[in-house]
């Protein structure tokens, strides 16, 4: 009997949640056409959104998402990109003189132009085929999210001793530096406290050099999705 009973609060429960869901979706739908032309002005992270993440290219792929699982967060959003270079893509390798990749890692990474080719040659298969990997372009990305230059000059100009910084002042450092991290910011002011307690998650009283880049490549690579993804 018990068993049923749960089953069934836990059917009413279901039954209330989505009828929540639809009350909430409402007001995307209903937006008058100026303020949907302002809402895009601003930039889509401004609209109300239904929970299911409205109707984007990347399907599930919403901020929430992006906070809780980057790693997956990433495969959905350069999976799509990648998919589209054409040239073999879509059978899950490209050349290395595949300009739409060539392009696109230049304007989404922290990677210079001149230094492209020889990032490019450090990730071909082992199969002696001259090929970038859909696993290998993301890596990439990954990999060069922020520039480890940059990163290092932020935290001398923030540590006293040149070793650590205490964790307060590791935040604010983060949100000084966040414009420098790379790509325009699809984030939106009432949303970086989110990203800094993510990418902050595992912080102590003090950060050290390694533990600050980490941060660092972390918000970058969060800010680079919700940018690709319109999250």
């Amino acid at each position: 009997g018990m068993a049923s009973g749960a089953a069934g609060a836990a059917k009413q429960q279901n039954n209330s949640m989505s009828k929540t869901a639809e009350t909430r979706s409402v007001p995307a739908t209903a937006a008058p056409p100026a303020a949907k032309a302002k809402a895009a002005l601003v930039g889509a992270v401004q609209q109300p959104r239904s929970p299911a993440g409205g109707s984007r290219a990347a399907g599930a792929l919403d901020f929430q998402m992006v906070l809780l699982d980057l790693d997956q967060a990433e495969q959905l959003a350069y999976g799509t990109v990648f998919a589209a270079f054409g040239s073999g893509a879509e059978s899950g390798s490209v050349q290395l003189d595949c300009q739409p990749l060539r392009d696109f890692v230049a304007a989404n990474s922290a990677c210079p132009y001149e230094e492209l080719d020889v990032e490019l040659l450090r990730r071909v298969g082992q199969d002696g085929e001259m090929k970038i990997t859909l696993a290998a372009f993301i890596q990439m990305l990954r990999d060069n999210a922020v520039a480890e230059g940059k990163v290092l000059e932020r935290f001398l100009s923030l540590s006293s001793d040149g070793e650590t910084i205490d964790s307060q002042e590791c935040r604010s450092g983060l949100l000084m530096f966040k414009d420098e991290l790379g790509g325009p910011d699809s984030v939106g002011e009432g949303r970086w406290e989110q990203v800094f307690d993510v990418a902050m998650s595992d912080a102590g009283a003090v950060v050290s050099m390694e533990a600050w880049t980490g941060y660092c490549k972390t918000v970058a690579r969060i800010a680079r999705v919700v940018h690709m993804a319109k999250a």
